[in-house]
Formats: C-alpha cells, structure tokens, sequence
C-alpha cells in the first residue's frame, strides 16, 4: 500500500491529536508539503518542511480567547480531505497594572485618524501571505537581555484600559542593537503611535517578526536582512512604563506567543520526534 495512503488510514483510524494552547501557535508536520488545513476561520498553507522536502509543515495559531475544547480540522491535499484532530488547552497567564501617559488610554481627538490608519496599514501587511520562505535556519532572539514582561500577561492601564500583551518584553535601559530574528524583507519602518518606532519583517509563508519602542532605524522598507543584522536601537517611544524592545511574531494575521513558536521552528531542525508528526 502506498505510504500516503497509509499515512491517511492510520490519522483517521487511531483518532490521533495535536495539542493546542490558547494564545500559542502549534506547529503541525505532515507527510507531505501539499494542499491547506481548514481551521474554523481560515485556510492555511502547508508549506515545505525546512529539513526534509517530501514533508510539510502548518502552524495553526490559536487565538488568545478561544474556548478550550476538541476541534476539527481538515487537511485538503489532491484527491483526500484528512481530518486532523486538535485539543486546545487554556494556559493561565498573569496579570499586570500598569501606567502611562493617560493619552496613551485615551488618545486626543487628531490622533484618532492616525490610530485607525495604522492599525489598517499592519493588519493589510499581516494579512498578506509572501509564497517564498526567507529564512532557512533556526530563530534567534531579537535580544539577550531578561525578560520584564511576558507574553499573554493580561494588562490594566491606568485602572481603565484591558488588553493583553502580545509579544515579550525585553529590558534595555541603554539603547542596545536589536538584531533580526532571521532572514526576511522588511515591510514597514516607521514611528507610531501606540508602539513607537516600528520594524516589521516578513520572514515569508505568513510569517512576520514585529519589534516595536524603537529610538532609532538602522533599516528601511524594502531592505533585505539576514540573521542577527542590527535593525536599529531599543528605546522608550509609543505606549510604555520604560524602555524595553517589544518583539512578536504574526503568524497568519494572529497574535502568537514569539518565543513559544521559535521553540516549535527551530525544533524541526532537531530530531523530528521532538516534534508534532501526523504519522505517529
């Protein structure tokens, strides 16, 4: 019997599932690079695994609010619709109060324009999927340096203003270069309003690093970085308590815990039975 086919057969017949946790990205190999995995709000790519061709890969964020449960998704590859089975899990994460400028919480009238504009020019980039993969090795930090504040940390501003933290905060009280997580294009340069001076990078196939509280660019749109380049200085501009780099990861126009997917990329470049393989 053909190995694909087998393949299939033994998904559908042993129930086999991926874990999932709320906020988190899960990065899923199959046994091929074809077709896309339906999730309840969007179809994802199946792209090439970075290490062995004739397999794929999907990440599959889950979004910071979605309920705990067993979920359905499908695999659509030529001839065959797999379903693959996915457990998410709720992680419990801090909380934080903090305080900041109060225009910060409640932007002057002038800025409301400039908020809306900005917000639609990232949300249009994250949501554009690049069908080339820049990178070919391992994620690295964007910095090393401690940790002040974790992703997913749920945030009170000023005793009014909810929201989570979606990315990791790393200290930098003395502007410190900040060093591109891996090959990619960078797709904005600019200062904003809430996150300060801004780079995003494209890494391709969905997948965007975000560093954000910049005091200075060392990179502009369009520029081709590598691995480990300097892409500016850590800083103390937009929405902030002291300086610090913020960095995310978008993967697939979701937020997603950054350091939590590296682990899952750069664990494809490691032994694959470290990994989440649909033909265990």
């Amino acid at each position: 019997m053909h190995y694909l086919l087998m393949v299939f057969l033994l998904i559908a017949a042993t129930g086999w599932s991926n874990d999932a946790f709320t906020g988190k990205s899960t990065v899923i190999i199959l046994p091929s690079p074809a077709g896309q995995v339906s999730a309840p709000d969007k179809n994802l790519s199946v792209v090439m695994h970075p290490l062995d061709r004739s397999k794929g890969i999907v990440i599959v964020p889950v979004d910071y609010y979605a309920s705990a449960g067993d979920y359905n998704l499908t695999w659509n590859t030529p001839g065959r619709k797999v379903p693959l089975p996915l457990s998410i899990k709720t992680v419990s994460y801090p909380a934080e109060t903090l305080s900041v400028d109060p225009s910060k919480v409640t932007p002057p009238p002038e800025a409301l324009e400039r908020i809306a504009q900005e917000q639609a020019e990232a949300m249009s980039i994250y949501n554009t999927f690049t069908p080339i993969r820049y990178w070919d090795k391992p994620f690295i930090r964007p910095l090393e340096s401690n940790i002040t504040s974790e992703y997913g940390s749920a945030r009170t501003y000023n005793g009014t203003l909810k929201s989570y933290h979606g990315g990791v905060d790393f200290r930098a009280r003395t502007p410190l270069s900040i060093l591109a997580a891996n090959d990619g294009i960078v797709v904005l340069a600019k200062e904003r309003y809430y996150a300060g001076g801004t780079v995003i990078i494209d890494h391709g196939e969905g997948l965007y690093s975000c560093y954000f509280h910049l005091s200075r660019f060392d990179v502009n749109v369009g520029d081709q970085v590598k691995q480990g380049q300097s892409i500016g200085l850590t800083g103390a501009t937009g929405r902030i308590t002291g300086p610090h780099l913020h960095f995310g990861i978008m993967a697939h126009a979701h937020q997603t815990d950054p350091l939590y997917l590296i682990e899952q990329i750069n664990m494809l470049f490691k032994q694959e039975s470290q990994g989440q393989l649909a033909t265990r």
